[in-house]
């Protein structure tokens, strides 16, 4: 089972890879001013190739940020099993 952090984690990692161009995962953080920026680099980015290797990096950036989370979700279930299988 999946804890709450690490659901956390895929679902922004679903809304980023879905939604980016519309800025699905900025809304969903609540980060409206965000969104719309992530809409307008997105149009800009179809425009120009320049534009295209600006918007890319953040993208890439934050991707690998959220699997980075998602790999160091703690493991407390585990942890407090092993505690009372130890005594």
């Amino acid at each position: 089972m999946l804890r709450k952090k690490e659901k956390k984690a895929l679902t922004r990692l679903f809304l980023l890879g879905v939604g980016a161009p519309i800025g699905l995962d900025r809304f969903y953080e609540g980060d409206v001013t965000g969104g719309f920026l992530a809409i307008l680099g997105f149009l800009i980015a179809l425009i120009t190739v320049v534009g295209l290797l600006v918007w890319i990096f953040p993208f890439i950036s934050k991707t690998f940020r959220l699997l980075r989370e998602f790999e160091d979700a703690d493991d407390t279930k585990s942890s407090v099993k092993e505690y009372f299988d130890n005594k």
